[in-house]
This record gives structure tokens, sequence and C-alpha cells, in this order.
């Protein structure tokens, strides 16, 4: 699939997506008119994207922003806090606010904001609340959602809140802290009766694979009012979480078990790296997103921190040219992610082999973009 039909493809599957969410929240008045409102917005966004495919400029619809490194929690295995990035600054409001305006004109339909813990940068709410246009998913430990918080998501609904869980009791604290699931779960339920548009972030390991993919696991959480499901595959990426990996059997149902829950529940299922296969395989280097690091660093994907741009010395335009990531993208069909697991993680040598013969940094662009670090978690702490 080349960029032209990939990009007839997503505006068809994200009006597909819109559509789908009206069904399971028009329920509510004021989120149906919201939902039809976006059905516009996308339809400008799609040809948007399309204008700029047909002058040379594959746009993805997504872009993964890792906005902050900093936690509130110190959960085991954390991919930001074991992978050591950069100590550079962190993009500031001013420019996370020109980020969001140029995505916007380049048509990118939605930003997911992760961390690190997304509501330790307390400005991103009022900075997206300038950008209607645009769908923020943001993944979150959910410990920092509070009341006032709750009554700006029910009145702000481009911000979607993403609570991130690993199973029940057992298999959420084991991880991130005694008390943590109780926490989140009244969370959960705290965003449920203040009427806000909210959902889940599972990682599936072959420990909790059975439990969070189970009926009876989805029910409750539907119960609860969870009306979205990302289910994303566990990458090691810090040495000696190997054993966590998906066994073969399991990557092999996945998408099986997402399309039967799909059609069981009155919500969104959306699975990574995984549902990537029916879109032709990989989509990251920008075939279908981005990641930008917090220092602003674009990359082609979390769990493939290597870069030859910045946003200190480019724009997010300038940025998706990047020889970089043309490459693997003129090179996508090495990274077969029909097996499961991250295809780029797994070929992560010959990524690295690829920066080394990127071109120079930009004029004005420093040095440090051109890099080869560790990646952090995509999604909350």
């Amino acid at each position: 699939m080349d960029d032209a039909e990939l990009t007839s493809t997503f505006n068809e599957q994200i009006g597909i997506l819109f559509k789908d969410a009206f069904k399971i929240g028009a329920k509510d008045p004021a989120m149906g008119y919201f939902l039809l409102q976006t059905v516009r917005r996308q339809k400008r966004a799609a040809k948007l994207r399309t204008g700029w495919e047909e002058n040379g400029l594959h746009v993805p619809p997504f872009l993964i922003y890792s906005v902050t490194k900093r936690c509130n929690l110190n959960c085991k295995g954390c991919y930001a806090r074991a992978q050591h990035r950069s100590d550079a600054n962190e993009m500031g409001g001013d420019r996370i606010r020109a980020l969001f305006a140029e995505a916007r004109s380049l048509g990118i339909s939605f930003i997911l904001l992760a961390g690190g813990e997304p509501l330790m940068r307390k400005e991103l709410i009022e900075i997206a609340a300038g950008f209607p246009e645009i769908i923020f998913p943001f993944f979150t430990n959910g410990l920092l959602i509070d009341g006032p918080m709750i009554r700006r998501l029910r009145k702000q609904k481009n911000m979607v809140p993403v609570v991130s869980i690993e199973g029940y009791e057992g298999e959420t604290d084991g991880r991130r802290g005694e008390g943590v699931y109780d926490r989140a779960l009244r969370t959960i339920s705290a965003l449920s009766s203040g009427g806000v548009f909210f959902g889940t972030s599972i990682t599936l390991t072959n420990g909790n694979f059975d439990t969070v993919t189970g009926t009876d696991f989805i029910s409750r959480l539907v119960s609860a009012g969870c009306k979205l499901f990302f289910f994303i595959d566990y990458i090691p990426v810090e040495p000696g979480t190997e054993h966590l990996v998906l066994r073969e059997e399991q990557k092999a149902k996945e998408n099986a078990i997402v399309k039967s829950l799909k059609d069981s529940f009155p919500a969104l299922f959306l699975a990574f790296p995984a549902g990537e296969v029916e879109l032709g395989g990989c989509l990251a280097a920008g075939r279908g997103f981005v990641h930008i690091s917090p220092e602003g660093r674009v990359e082609p994907c979390p769990f493939s921190p290597f870069s030859d741009a910045s946003l200190g010395g480019s724009s997010l335009k300038e940025a998706l040219s990047s020889e970089f990531l043309r490459k693997i993208r003129e090179n996508h069909g090495m990274l077969d992610a029909s097996k499961g697991g991250c295809a780029l993680w797994e070929n992560r040598e010959w990524v690295s082999a690829l920066l080394v013969h990127a071109a120079p940094p930009a004029a004005g662009q420093s040095s440090a973009a051109v890099r080869q670090e560790p990646a952090s978690c995509p999604r909350g702490s």
C-alpha cells in the first residue's frame, strides 16, 4: 500500500471510527452534538491530508507526543524511567501551542499525549482547548484527576482521558504500587459520574493476556462507563523483561479477540501494534504516525528513539520530510507486523544503521537532534 492509498484508507477508517463513536456516545446529547461537529471537522482534515499528499508530503493522521518525563508514580519496568532519555529541556507552552497549530494546518486528526504522566504539565488542557479540530487522548494513571478537572473535561470534549491499569488489583498494584488500583477505579467512577467520555489503556503481557481480554474484565469496565480500550503489546525495551512478551499463540489470536469484543460491547477497541496488520504493516515513521519526544525530537515511534529532526530547529512539516523517516517508509516491507510485536523494535539495528546514513541536520538544527537513545513508554505512567 503506497502513501496515497494509505491516506485514502486512513480517511475512510477515521470516518468509520467517529461513526462508531457517535453510536456509542449519542445517548448524551452534548457528546452527540460534539461528535457530529467532529465528523465535519475530520472531513476537512482528511481533505487537507489529501491535498498535502498530492503536493508530495505524506501527513500521518496521528501524532504521539510524550509531553514529559516526569511522573507521580514509580512503576516497575517503567519505560520512561528506565531509558534515561536526554536531559534537554521539555518544550515550553508556546512551542507546544505552535506545534498544535501546525498539526491542525496539516490536517492531523489525533495527538495522543503520553509521558511520564502528561497531567504533570498542567497547561496542556488549556492549550488543547484552542484546537477543537484535534482529538487529544491522554494516557494517564488517573491519580491527578480531581473534581475541577472532571468538570473541565466534561465541557472540553476533545480531551479524552485514558486511564492505564494492568488488570485487576493484583496485576495493577504489583506494577504500580499498593492502592493504585483502587484509586484508579475511583477516578473511573468519578469520570463516569461526571459525564466524561473516557477510556482505559492496558499493556498486554503473557501473564495478564487472558484476564484483560476476557469478557468478565471488559464487561466490568464497560459497566463502569469505559467507552474506549487501548490494548498495547508489551515491548521489552528494558533488559530482563523479555519474559513478559506475549507468546506466539497469544499474538496470533489478538486481532480476532479484539474484533469479537467490538462486536460484543458498546465501546471502541484499538490494538497496537497488532492492529497495524490490516493497514499493511508498521505505521511508524509517518506512514500512520510519528513520535515527538519531550524535548521535541521527531522519531519514528516511541519504541524507535532515533531522530534526525528536532522541532527546536525545524517545523513539523519539515520534520515529516526527514530523509531518515522517508527511508524507513520506503523500506517498510522489511517491517513484518504479521507475527505481532513491534517490527521497528525487532529491527532496531537496521533502523539505527539508516540513521547513520541520513542527511546532516538542517541549518539552525542542533546536531544533538541526530541521536540514538532508548525510548519512553507510549502511554501514561
